[in-house]
């Protein structure tokens, strides 16, 4: 996902090949191009490790079948957030539609700008209600993406030719509230047209059904990994799952951490010890109030101004200058370490 999905604006692939190529100096050995369960069995996987760790994620696209998802100009949104990261050209002409309200959504909205097309977003709830990361949809605002609320998939209309050239939905009106916690999205009798040349479907990830079926491992009703909440060990002994595969689609902090507590778990039950303290060592504190407070306000990272952002793939937030970095750990009430060494 942060290959494939995350745009080049918001995780630059040098930064992350810098990350995966501090993983391999610490000794981490990958095998590409090797599918479980085709070229290698669970058995095989079994035979050969002390323990297994199954973070597969939601890579299968959530479906809406309408009429006209058929015609060409029809993209779900991770194949076409992964073909513009392998550097490909989608055909998405000038105006585009996008469906949906969460991080895919806007991330797809944002490509599709910067691929020099007007986007418009829609989404069947309230702008309240959308699960997209709050600063990534303002940013979007910013760059000129337009959201229409309340509207719901209805079909798309297509040319002769088996072209997208609109695509219609129904008004929605606020409803009973679900176990989301937000209120339903209703149907009403109104529809209304939005000319476009390609639409992308940002409607939700889901884990792979017929590799979790094919495992043989315990799964829930909604398809992911039964695991022990404590151990995150599955129905088969020394095979452990975590991330998206567990909770459903989520995003990377929560997968991540999901990778660190997974790790401290195997490595307690192989080993018969928590060796977790030797790698990251508690540090005793004064907790002792500095003699003189700073008076700064709140530093915040610099972004690119939205013109300049919308021209390019450049990386938008721009982080902390080092002077700013200093300035804000100065204001820290408890922390009695205020020496900054440069990197």
């Amino acid at each position: 996902m942060l290959r494939f999905a995350l745009p080049e604006y918001r995780l630059p692939k040098a930064v992350l090949a810098k990350e995966i190529a501090l993983i391999e100096r610490l000794g981490v050995k990958f095998a590409f191009n090797t599918r479980v369960g085709a070229d290698i069995s669970l058995n095989d996987l079994d035979d050969g490790f002390d323990a297994v760790f199954i973070a597969i994620g939601t890579w299968k696209e959530t479906w809406i079948y309408l009429p006209g998802t058929e015609l060409k100009g029809v993209y779900p949104a991770l194949n076409f957030l992964e073909a513009i990261a392998r550097g490909e050209k989608p055909e998405i002409g000038s105006k585009v539609a996008v469906i949906g309200g969460g991080n895919a959504a806007i991330d797809s909205a944002r490509s599709a700008l910067r691929a020099g097309a007007k986007v418009t977003v829609l989404y069947r709830r309230e702008r309240q209600d959308m699960p997209a990361i709050e600063e990534e949809t303002l940013a979007a605002e910013e760059e000129g993406v337009e959201f229409v609320f309340h509207a719901a998939p209805h079909r798309i209309i297509g040319d002769t030719k088996g072209n997208v050239r609109a695509v219609e939905v129904m008004k929605t009106r606020p409803g009973e509230y679900d176990a989301s916690g937000r209120r339903k999205p209703d149907p009403t009798d109104e529809i209304r047209r939005f000319d476009c040349d390609s639409v992308i479907f940002a409607v939700g990830e889901t884990v792979d059904q017929d590799f979790c079926r094919a495992s043989g491992l315990v799964l829930k009703p909604n398809g992911t990994f039964e695991v022990d909440r404590f151990t995150l060990e599955t129905s088969r002994p020394r095979f452990f799952a975590g991330g998206d595969v567990v909770t459903g689609a989520s995003n990377v902090s929560n997968a991540m951490a999901f990778g660190k507590l997974s790790a401290r778990i195997i490595d307690r039950q192989l080993m018969e010890t928590d060796r977790w303290e030797s790698l990251f060592p508690q540090i005793e504190y004064s907790q002792e109030l500095p003699h003189e407070t700073n008076e700064d306000r709140r530093h915040f990272s610099t972004e690119l101004p939205a013109e300049e952002r919308v021209k390019s793939v450049e990386e938008v937030v721009c982080g902390l200058s080092a002077e700013d970095a200093h300035k804000e750990t100065c204001r820290c009430l408890r922390c009695d370490i205020k020496v900054v060494t440069a990197m």
